[in-house]
């Protein structure tokens, strides 16, 4: 899973997720996120590995609620929703990979759409033509880490001014600056710094455009580095 963060800018109150989804008995879980906001929607996720068929998984679920959900199937995932009101609960599952048939895994997933259609922070040093594919963001502990990814149509060159000339007027100096050193790659790597902030970014050539990857972190109340 490409992780995929993004909480809302200057938002200081915890959006009201769902209730979660009930656990299988007997299931493994094992929390992904707790509070975060993928493309500006609160959402929690969390993994799981049941000793049971899908079959039986799946009933679990639809008795859990009253409503029919809606079903979908990607690749081999199985995908059931239940949305009441602004609450979207979502499950994935699918037979476990490596193990024997009476086992299913998948995902349990909680959002609040409610705040789907606020304006969040733009992604700093991202033309307004690109295209954005991931914008992920989690706090914890006080520290906030962004994940953004765009694609355009720049080189990789002229990407990288952009992004070190955005940066820097927002007070964040750059600090080292790499190639990308994996064979058949044309890029560079960007480390950037400021008093209880960093950023690292990767920017290769990707057809005839480039993929931007910034990562950006705060660190508590902005002390010290």
């Amino acid at each position: 899973m490409c992780l995929a963060f993004a909480l809302l800018a200057g938002a200081d109150t915890r959006a009201a997720l769902p209730e979660p989804l009930p656990h299988f008995a007997g299931a493994r879980i094992t929390p992904v996120f707790d509070d975060a906001r993928i493309h500006g929607v609160p959402t929690r996720i969390r993994q799981f590995e049941a000793r049971a068929s899908t079959a039986t998984v799946r009933a679990f679920y639809q008795g859990a609620f009253a409503d029919k959900p809606a079903s979908a199937r990607i690749d081999d995932w199985e995908i059931l929703s239940w949305k009441q009101g602004t609450a979207l609960r979502t499950l994935r599952l699918r037979p476990c990979r490596s193990a024997p048939a009476a086992c299913t895994e998948g995902t349990l997933s909680e959002s609040d759409l409610a705040l789907a259609a606020a304006t969040f922070s733009p992604a700093p040093g991202r033309p307004s033509d690109s295209i954005l594919s991931t914008d992920l963001e989690t706090s914890d502990a006080g520290r906030r880490a962004r994940i953004l990814v765009w694609h355009d149509e720049s080189s990789p060159s002229w990407a990288a001014a952009r992004l070190v000339r955005e940066l820097a007027a927002q007070g964040l100096a750059l600090e080292r600056r790499v190639p990308v050193s994996r064979p058949g790659l044309d890029g560079v790597g960007l480390w950037f710094g400021a008093r209880g902030r960093e950023a690292v970014a990767t920017i290769v050539r990707h057809g005839s455009g480039t993929t931007v990857t910034l990562q950006t972190i705060e660190h508590g109340e902005r002390g010290g580095r």
